[in-house]
């Protein structure tokens, strides 16, 4: 499906003097039509194989995938180029004409107050725009299409919500890897041969995409007739209306006073794809011996938490102890070598008096929960552990600690018939995610630089 692609600017009005005034909201593409009907014995050929990749129509088009915004790094992806001239200024308004005198004053003098008028206009035009307008970096209008999927557009606006949501993500990647922190010149400094800002707004593509497939989606099986982002903002302005009229105590009034942009947003799509999943699986079925085939290949999933038995060495450097911090480390690094060479916790300990501290630690169903918040990193390291293996030496409460599993007990396992149901649940999971991912692969993404470059971290709302 051919993208229809956007306008470039108009040149600028000859004899303009007026300042450039902001752009005026472009209109979004129109979602493409609704593809044609699923058919129902696809949906059940899917079903039957829920880890296969379920093919998707074509028509149907979505996308989502670890996706760099270029041709090259995008699944039958495209990028359109730069539309000249997009840099420029927007078109001046001119200066209204003078009107002919029957006083017999000059042009010029009767021109004068009109000019300053419209200049003091259009002045304050600007600065209500500057407040109301969301900010994109320079990315201008927040509905023009930032990428297109299939022609249907991605508006920056839309984009800077992905964008948002995926902020503290990348943050926490640049730190944990590179130990960079957020700050002055942290989204435009290469890292790793990429700014932080490109992989922001690439992850943020690639979120988007495969929402917007979820959404074409939903146009082809007859959920909603418009997923553009000027449609759900109509939708969002007539829903705050619908509150501030009723007032916060009205009938069908629940939740905020007013929904702010984001809320809303993901409230509509949740709610979309909520119901959009629900019709497809409507269509799914599998057999008894399918559901216990499954059952009996992750039994160990169907049953209780495993309790686990360690003994935990403890090295303190909490104010008051014999230790500094680095000599602490380097005492638990000592022990857990020990215990590599079959020692046992006291015994690996026995040489640094009451330095160290040997404890018991029990992990199971009834104490996970205490165990997850008072050490958490001891709880996580041994639960996947067996007798005698050991976790790595842990920066936990004040202390280094290391422990050694002693006892490891299976959890019991789970009757079939109490989680047939739960089965039936996770191969529908599972089969709606293959066709998504199926339906990733066969759209087309277009990314509309003029647009998508301009996009700054200070874009999200």
């Amino acid at each position: 499906m051919r993208n229809a692609a956007l306008k470039p600017n108009a040149p600028p009005a000859p004899n303009a003097s007026k300042p450039s005034q902001t752009p005026g909201a472009s209109k979004p593409s129109q979602a493409p039509g609704a593809p044609k009907p699923s058919q129902p014995a696809k949906a059940l050929e899917a079903s039957k194989a829920p880890h296969a990749s379920t093919k998707a129509s074509r028509a149907t088009n979505t996308s989502r995938a670890s996706m760099a915004p270029t041709a090259a790094g995008l699944p039958n992806a495209a990028s359109e180029p730069k539309a000249p001239g997009a840099s420029k200024a927007p078109t001046a308004l001119p200066a209204p004409a003078s009107r002919p005198s029957g006083r017999g004053l000059s042009a010029s003098r009767l021109r004068r107050p009109a000019v300053l008028a419209v200049a003091a206009a259009l002045a304050l035009a600007l600065a209500v725009a500057a407040v109301l307008l969301p900010r994109h970096g320079q990315g201008g209008d927040p509905l023009r299409a930032a990428a297109t999927v299939d022609g249907a557009p991605i508006a920056a606006a839309e984009l800077a919500q992905a964008m948002a949501a995926q902020k503290a993500k990348t943050a926490a990647y640049y730190r944990t890897t590179y130990g960079a922190e957020d700050g002055p010149g942290f989204w435009t400094t290469p890292l790793g041969g990429e700014t932080p800002l490109a992989k922001l707004k690439r992850d943020a593509l690639a979120e988007t995409v495969r929402l917007k497939a979820q959404q074409l989606l939903a146009v082809r099986e007859g959920l909603t007739d418009d997923v553009s982002y000027g449609a759900f903002l109509k939708r969002l302005k007539a829903e705050n209306a619908r509150r501030a009229k009723a007032g916060a105590d009205g009938p069908g009034v629940y939740g905020p006073a007013q929904y702010t942009e984001a809320a809303y947003y993901n409230l509509q799509n949740s709610d979309l794809l909520g119901a959009l999943k629900e019709k497809l699986e409507g269509g799914m079925a599998w057999t008894d011996e399918r559901l216990r085939a499954y059952y009996g290949a992750h039994a160990a999933e169907f049953a209780d938490q495993a309790a686990v038995q360690a003994d935990v060495v403890a090295v303190s450097f909490a104010p008051g102890a014999s230790l500094s911090e680095r000599e602490a480390e380097e005492a638990a690094r000592a022990i857990a070598a020990k215990l590599d060479r079959g020692l046992t916790a006291a015994e690996a300990a026995s040489g640094y008096a009451d330095a160290a501290k040997v404890t018991a630690f029990a992990l199971d169903a009834k104490t996970a929960r205490t165990a997850a918040l008072q050490t958490p990193r001891l709880a996580s390291g041994v639960q996947e552990l067996r007798p005698g293996e050991r976790t790595a030496v842990l920066r936990e409460n004040g202390a280094y600690v290391v422990g050694v599993v002693t006892k490891r007990t299976p959890g019991a396992a789970h009757p079939f018939g109490d989680v047939r149901d739960g089965i039936r649940a996770r191969l529908a999971d599972e089969a709606y995610a293959a066709l998504v991912d199926e339906a990733v692969k066969d759209v087309k993404v277009v990314v509309r630089h003029d647009v998508y470059d301009r996009l700054a971290v200070d874009a999200q709302r």
